[in-house]
């Protein structure tokens, strides 16, 4: 069982998926970000693509986000998700998007919703074939300022980012890359 880790609702129980291919954030990982994010955190903007269980989005939720949002194409996750927001209350500052990863972006363009902060955590083979990098790219849904970070297998290249690297973390076998708009 998942858990929150800090904020207004640490020690949270979560549901987590039983024969799914959803890994979860490693806890040690989820904490190393969080304590890097924890501060700028509220009131922020914070979109979780390819959500799974939700831990990160409803971990920047117990921190103060204002606006989460999840997207996740896998009907069996996005009932886990379900399960799990009502589990913190149905808080009515938290939307699911149940459609594939660029199509949710396209629809969150569209309803010219900007984040902070991006979470992304792509199947690893996912990689191999697509660059999520570009959908947020071309669709334009990070703020200035705001920051994507990616969770991958560190071993795994990524195609061109679109976006500046400033910094990375290995936690095992598992990385989290920090990256912003290019700076000119």
């Amino acid at each position: 069982m998942l858990r929150i880790i800090s904020g207004r609702i640490k020690g949270k129980r979560l549901s987590s998926p039983k024969g799914m291919e959803i890994r979860p954030t490693p806890i040690r990982l989820k904490r190393r970000m969080f304590d890097i994010l924890s501060y700028k955190i509220i009131g922020s903007n914070f979109l979780d693509g390819f959500a799974g269980t939700g831990a990160v989005g409803i971990e920047a939720y117990s921190l103060g986000a204002s606006l989460i949002y999840f997207i996740e194409k896998e009907r069996e996750a996005v009932k886990i998700l379900e399960k799990n927001i009502k589990r913190i209350g149905n808080p009515t500052e938290v939307h699911i998007i149940n459609d594939e990863f660029n199509m949710g972006v396209k629809e969150l363009q569209e309803k010219r919703t900007l984040f902070d902060f991006i979470f992304i955590d792509p199947p690893y083979r996912f990689l191999d074939y697509a660059n999520p990098f570009k959908i947020l790219y071309k669709k334009n849904i990070l703020k200035e300022d705001g920051v994507i970070i990616l969770q991958k297998e560190c071993k795994l290249k990524i195609k061109k980012p679109f976006f500046q690297l400033f910094r990375k973390i290995r936690e095992g076998k598992n990385c989290l890359l920090f990256f912003r708009r290019e700076q000119w």
